[in-house]
């Protein structure tokens, strides 16, 4: 079964499995809408423009007329907890992140400076265990009076500059706006030398002045992905396809088209909604994350309501996610379905601790009205060892809280490795 998510002016599609920081703090209300769509979808054509690249563990786990399309392939990072591509930098090609839940793509610059995630305190570069850093080009143009500053979900966070340079993914090139970090509190994998962000303009993080403790108005610019499809080298879409065989590519990132993956043509669609943000320039009035509403969440055949007091949810489609982050109430109904039960500890964040060998419940998604099923693969996962050397376990579903007004509910890599998504 394939799944085709259709959203306002680009494409959501699923296909099965295949073979010290100071910015504005973004909230969210409780209002989301779902306006008539601005642009058609593009029509779900597969590409055989991809790359092949190989795979690495993190030290820790995180937080689809005619078309032109290109593939890049992905590498499984932590099992298959994040994944990475090659961008090229000028002549400079770097391992990053693939994030569809942050809009800007930065890489490390080769001066930075890498500090404590929790007291800012000075720390080697070799702390952060970036990968290999940029060296600035001739062709990078620095952009005045403006300053890069984001903070992550897991509290990350990172300062720079921005400017222009020639970047090039899946064999398209393209001039366009970049962030160079150069203060950073990063966990990083030794590799990785910074972030692919695919999200929309709404979602870059780059302001006004050049002191990241004064930010408050943002600039906005048209990221990596925008910037392709405005210039019309690619169709306004791209799709993601997680490889559960990790012996060979952990999958691909198809930009304008479909990957090279085997798949039954068989699409259900879905609409991006619109969450009110507070603390912004545009908001509600344009897109920002990737975000869906789910009909239900159905836990051993039973299906549950994925919304409280009638009010629905939305979901953040988020690869740089580990997990999916659910509503409490729908977390601790999934934890108590296993068996043993997965344990919350009172103390501790969202995490539910669950036996290695227990059996996980069945957990299906419904979503345009199709329910997609959770591999119980992906409900147990492996997060780290115990001062024995036994392995600990976590359930694949997080409890994010029930106020949509601050909590993020998220769909990620648990989610993402059952479906193929186009977006």
């Amino acid at each position: 079964m394939l799944l085709s998510l259709t959203f306002p002016l680009l494409a959501l599609g699923a296909l099965l499995p295949i073979a010290a920081n100071n910015a504005p703090e973004v909230t969210r209300d409780i209002r989301v809408r779902s306006p008539i769509a601005f642009s058609a979808a593009s029509p779900l054509v597969k590409t055989t423009n991809y790359l092949t690249l190989g795979k690495k563990d993190r030290h820790n786990p995180r937080a689809a007329s005619s078309i032109l399309a290109k593939n890049s392939s992905l590498i499984s990072l932590f099992g298959s907890a994040q994944f990475d591509t090659n961008v090229t930098f000028g002549d400079q090609t770097f391992e990053l992140l693939v994030d569809t839940g942050s809009s800007d793509t930065w890489v490390i610059h080769s001066d930075f400076t890498c500090v404590s995630q929790t007291t800012s305190a000075l720390l080697t570069q070799a702390a952060c265990a970036s990968g290999p850093a940029y060296t600035k080009t001739p062709e990078f143009v620095q952009i005045p009076d403006e300053n890069f500053n984001i903070t992550y979900g897991d509290g990350e966070f990172l300062t720079g500059i921005l400017g222009y340079e020639n970047l090039t993914l899946a064999g398209i090139t393209v001039n366009t706006t970049i962030p160079i970090v150069d203060f950073a509190a990063w966990d990083g994998d030794d590799t990785s030398s910074g972030l692919l962000g695919l999200g929309y303009p709404n979602v870059t993080r780059a302001y006004v002045g050049t002191d990241p403790h004064n930010d408050s108005v943002h600039a906005f610019y048209d990221p990596i992905f925008t910037t392709m499809y405005k210039q019309g080298l690619v169709a306004p879409m791209f799709s993601l396809a997680i490889e559960r065989d990790l012996s060979g590519p952990a999958g691909y990132l198809a930009l304008g088209g479909l990957p090279p993956v085997d798949f039954m043509e068989e699409f259900t669609s879905t609409p991006i909604v619109i969450t009110r943000l507070a603390n912004t320039q545009k908001y509600p009035v344009e897109y920002d994350f990737y975000s869906i509403n789910m009909d239900a969440v159905v836990l051993d055949n039973v299906s549950l309501p994925s919304a409280a007091n009638g009010t629905a949810y939305s979901y953040l489609v988020d690869s740089g996610t580990t997990l999916n982050y659910f509503p409490t109430e729908l977390a601790d109904a999934v934890a108590a379905a296993y068996n043993p039960p997965a344990i919350h500890q009172p103390d501790d964040d969202g995490t539910y601790y669950v036996d290695c060998n227990a059996t996980a419940p069945g957990l299906g998604l419904t979503i345009g009205g199709t329910t997609f099923w959770t591999n119980p693969i992906d409900m147990i996962q492996v997060s780290g060892t115990d001062d024995d050397g036994n392995d600990i376990c976590v359930s694949g579903i997080y409890n994010e809280g029930s106020d949509p007004t601050t909590d993020k509910f998220v769909l990620g890599c648990t989610f993402f490795q059952e479906c193929s998504c186009c977006i």
